[in-house]
C-alpha cells in the first residue's frame, strides 16, 4: 500500500480477529468508515467476504545490524559476528498452504507452535479455527493472520582457533582452527528463515524449493608461518 505519510512496504489485508471461542469459527474485522476515512464502527464477522482491508504493518524491520567479538586468552583466540533485526513483519505464504485447518486434502498440516493452540470445544481460547477435513470456513484466505514478527538474532560466523609455538622446528606459529557459518539463528518466526523473502507468493513451487535458507556450513584448517 502506497500512500503519503506511510512506509513504502505497508500491507494491505483483510485483518484477522482471532477464533470464535464458541463455534471455533475464523473472524476478521469489519470496519466502517465515514466520507473522510476515519473508522465509526469496529465489528468482527466470520464470513471472509464481509471483512474489510486494512493497512496494517510494515514489512522491514526498524532497526536491522551486526556486531562482532574478538578475544584471545593464552593461546586461545575467537571471533564472532552476529546479526539481527527488529521490527517489521514477514509474511508467511507456507502457512496458507500447511496450517489451513484442514482445508486441502492432499498435503499434511504443520505443527503448531508450542504458544498456539487449536479450537476444540466450546469456551476454548485458542489461536486456531477448529480443524475440519476438507474446511470451507476461508480460514487459510490471505489477511493478517500470517503475518508473523520477523525479529531474530543470527550468529553468521564463528572462528576459535589454538596456537602453537614450533621454533624449535623452524615454525614460528602453527593455528588450528575451526569455523563455522550460521550456526544458529534465534526467532519466533515459524517459516524456512526470517531473512528471505517469499517468491512470487510461496516458499515452494511445482519443482521444489524456490528460496533457500542461508546455508549451515563448518570448517576445519590450519595456518603455519614459518
Amino acid at each position: 500500500m502506497l500512500e503519503p505519510g506511510r512506509p513504502v512496504d505497508t500491507y494491505y489485508l483483510k485483518e484477522w480477529a482471532g477464533v470464535n471461542p464458541e463455534n471455533g469459527s475464523p473472524l476478521w474485522y469489519k470496519v466502517q468508515r465515514d466520507a473522510n476515512g476515519n473508522e465509526t464502527s469496529r465489528d468482527t464477522t466470520s464470513r471472509y467476504a464481509q471483512a474489510t482491508f486494512e493497512k496494517l504493518h510494515r514489512a522491514s524491520p526498524s532497526i536491522f545490524g551486526g556486531f562482532s567479538t574478538n578475544l584471545q586468552y593464552k593461546q586461545f583466540d575467537l571471533n564472532a559476528v552476529l546479526g539481527y533485526a527488529i521490527g517489521g513483519k514477514i509474511y508467511n505464504y507456507s502457512r496458507q498452504e500447511y496450517d489451513s485447518d484442514g482445508t486441502y486434502t492432499d498435503r499434511n498440516q504443520m505443527k503448531l507452535m508450542p504458544e498456539w493452540s487449536r479450537w476444540q470445544k466450546p469456551g476454548d481460547i485458542a489461536t486456531h479455527p477448529v480443524a475440519r477435513y476438507n474446511n470451507s470456513s476461508q480460514a487459510n484466505q490471505m489477511s493478517s493472520r500470517y503475518l508473523e514478527d520477523r525479529d531474530f538474532l543470527r550468529l553468521r560466523s564463528l572462528t576459535i582457533g589454538y596456537n602453537i609455538k614450533l621454533s624449535r622446528i623452524n615454525v614460528n606459529n602453527l593455528r588450528v582452527f575451526f569455523a563455522g557459518e550460521n550456526l544458529f539463528v534465534i526467532t519466533n518466526y515459524s517459516g524456512v528463515d526470517p531473512e528471505i523473502p517469499a517468491n512470487d507468493g510461496s516458499v515452494l513451487s511445482s519443482t521444489g524449493p524456490s528460496v533457500y535458507p542461508s546455508t549451515r556450513r563448518y570448517m576445519f584448517g590450519l595456518n603455519v608461518s614459518f
